[in-house]
């Protein structure tokens, strides 16, 4: 189930990749990202060690291995807060890269480009930046090999932030 949870997103990510999106340098994607001031770089450093992301966050995380029947092996941590999913392509389970951050609560704080968003925020706090028609999302993305993308996807009714996630295929 994890595995077409993650297929889909990466292919709802593909598709949104060729809307409108905000280009990110290195140093914006991994040091200016941010989940409650914790930069991406620093979570991905973590290679999904679930000790040293709890030492990170300093908040209690559970890991739930993946299925681990395909070529790569996965493995999910997460807590109320977040949900995180990690994948080791060298299958030998020392390897393990960011593929996806999923935020789960409205309590998290994400910083990207002078902004900080949570979700149930208005679409205001993005000022005059363009929103994707396709997803009705704000977009950022890796401006040197477009393999990293932040979503806030936006409630057409509300217009209000429902989801925020990032992928790195």
């Amino acid at each position: 189930m994890k595995k077409i949870f993650t297929i889909l997103t990466i292919l709802t990510v593909a598709f949104t990749c060729k809307a409108q999106h905000t280009n990110l340098t290195d140093t914006e994607l991994f040091d200016g990202i941010k989940f409650d001031n914790i930069s991406l770089g620093a979570i991905m450093r973590t290679q999904g060690d679930l000790t040293k992301i709890k030492v990170l966050f300093k908040e209690d995380f559970e890991e739930e291995e993946g299925n681990n029947v395909s070529i790569i092996m996965d493995k999910y941590i997460s807590n109320k807060n977040y949900y995180f999913g990690f994948e080791d392509d060298t299958n030998t389970g020392n390897e393990y890269y960011l593929m996806l951050i999923t935020v789960l609560d409205p309590s998290v704080v994400v910083n990207v480009q002078n902004l900080s968003v949570s979700i149930g925020d208005h679409k205001r706090k993005f000022g005059n930046m363009l929103i994707s028609s396709n997803s009705y999302s704000y977009n950022f993305l890796d401006a040197d090999t477009g393999s990293a993308h932040l979503s806030f996807k936006i409630d057409r009714a509300t217009n209000k932030v429902t989801a925020i996630k990032f992928v790195l295929y």
